[in-house]
């Protein structure tokens, strides 16, 4: 009798005592960071120099930042885990835009049937990822249009 009443109570206490998925998943950060370009998009001439700026947010604190456009050589890290997260940051960041930037492009657009059209490009896609510190990533765009 007695092992028959603890083989049905230890499953029981067993189970009780173990978080649910739920209890588990709200624990967690999900939520990604927010970026706000100030302005979005620019014009520019080229071979003028513009400001980017953009205000990053995370309630759980940022931990990275990297803005970056390939055809432009540029690439700009900024580390803040030794600043301790800061829940908002405030990235500005001068560029050259470059003299021989192109003004319009012809681009292939692919879907999903596998029909493709070509389309002109006339807006520069540069962009910002941000990681919090929970690794949780957002990547955002600013577009330059070079007249």
């Amino acid at each position: 009798m007695k092992l028959f009443l603890i083989l049905i109570f230890c499953p029981v206490l067993f189970f009780q005592a173990c978080e649910t998925t739920d209890d588990t998943l709200n624990s967690l950060d999900h939520t990604v960071p927010t970026i706000e370009f100030v302005p979005d998009t620019l014009d520019v001439a080229a071979g003028e120099s513009l400001t980017i700026n953009a205000v990053v947010k995370d309630e759980s604190g940022i931990q990275r930042i990297e803005f970056s456009y390939g055809d432009w050589r540029i690439n700009e890290i900024v580390d803040l885990i030794p600043e301790s997260y800061p829940k908002s940051y405030s990235f500005s960041t001068q560029i050259n835009v470059p003299s021989e930037a192109k003004t319009q492009w012809e681009e292939d657009k692919f879907f999903n049937d596998g029909t493709s059209i070509k389309i002109v490009q006339r807006y520069h896609k540069l962009s910002l990822s941000t990681w919090d510190k929970n690794r949780n990533l957002k990547k955002d765009y600013v577009y330059v249009k070079v007249n």
